[in-house]
């Protein structure tokens, strides 16, 4: 039961991501993010296809020596570069206009989309359970919905919601088509995560006629350094949580789930850093989310 653990670590990174995310976007566009984070995340990753013949055998088990990919291979990992530029431009258009609380909460109905999805796509059968803790984490996303109400956010009419919703719903699909290209066709694990930075950097390259007379590369690490916070700990997130993917028993809808802890590190930075309104609320709807994870893992 590895993969469980890998999933709870994944979800407290992710959420420390989705902290540096907020912090990014104070000062800079939603596309110079974007552009910036997936450039510095392929430069972390080029390197490991040239190491020498005698580092091999050492990041080889470690998943830190990508394989080559044919073509065909690579096509095959380009939806899913595709669905995480996607999802980063719609949620980081939320994540700056929400409280992060809120949209955190939001992204946090990603488990139930991702569930259904397992059970009707990858034949995933879950317990009475599991089904109820999605049942409780359910209730507990609409609490979400009633807090942010109090904060004067439509959950139903507010763009910047729908755009986290969409980006959820993509994030989902994310995680089934990792699970389908890892598992079911077999494609190597480091050489996904590379080739797919790769791709997300060529990607971000196109946003450039939108963002190229407000880039400002020379202030990067100097008033910008939560970019390539952002970029590392992703990077990181994504690497553990493809391990936890690619474990032996491994449910995608389970750890759609564990990663959802995400929520406690956003919600702890956010009382602390932030100082957001109705956190005694938010940690009642976070305790739900934590009993619906727990009955997840009973089985």
């Amino acid at each position: 039961m590895i993969w469980i653990g890998l999933g709870l670590f994944a979800g407290l990174l992710l959420g420390t991501y989705d902290f540096f995310t907020k912090f990014a976007l104070r000062e800079k566009s939603v596309l110079e993010v974007v552009f910036l984070s997936s450039i510095i995340g392929s430069i972390l990753w080029i390197p490991f296809f040239f190491v020498p013949d005698g580092l091999v055998a050492v990041l080889d088990p470690i998943g830190l020596y990508p394989k080559h990919f044919s073509w065909l291979e690579q096509l095959a990992v380009l939806p899913k570069s595709l669905l995480m530029v996607g999802t980063w431009i719609l949620s980081y258009y939320s994540v700056k206009s929400l409280p992060l609380s809120i949209s955190a909460g939001v992204r946090a109905s990603g488990p139930i989309w991702t569930a259904f999805g397992a059970v009707l796509l990858l034949g995933e059968v879950l317990t009475a359970t599991q089904w109820l803790g999605i049942f409780v984490a359910t209730c507990a996303y609409y609490y979400f919905s009633l807090i942010g109400k109090k904060e004067g956010i439509s959950f139903h009419g507010n763009v910047w919601v729908l755009c986290m919703l969409a980006a959820t719903v993509m994030s989902s699909a994310n995680a089934l088509y990792d699970k389908h290209i890892i598992v079911n066709m077999g494609l190597d694990l480091a050489s996904v995560q590379a080739y797919s930075a790769v791709q997300r950097a060529l990607i971000a390259l196109a946003l450039l006629p939108w963002i190229f007379r407000g880039l400002e590369v020379r202030s990067l690490i100097a008033r910008n350094w939560a970019i390539p916070a952002i970029a590392v700990t992703y990077v990181l997130a994504e690497f553990i949580y493809l391990w936890s993917v690619n474990s032996e028993g491994a449910m995608i809808s389970v750890i759609s789930i564990l990663r959802r802890t995400n929520l406690i590190m956003v919600f702890g930075l956010s009382a602390v850093f932030l100082r957001e309104n109705f956190i005694e609320r938010k940690i009642l709807a976070i305790a739900g989310v934590l009993v619906g994870i727990i009955l997840v893992i009973l089985r």
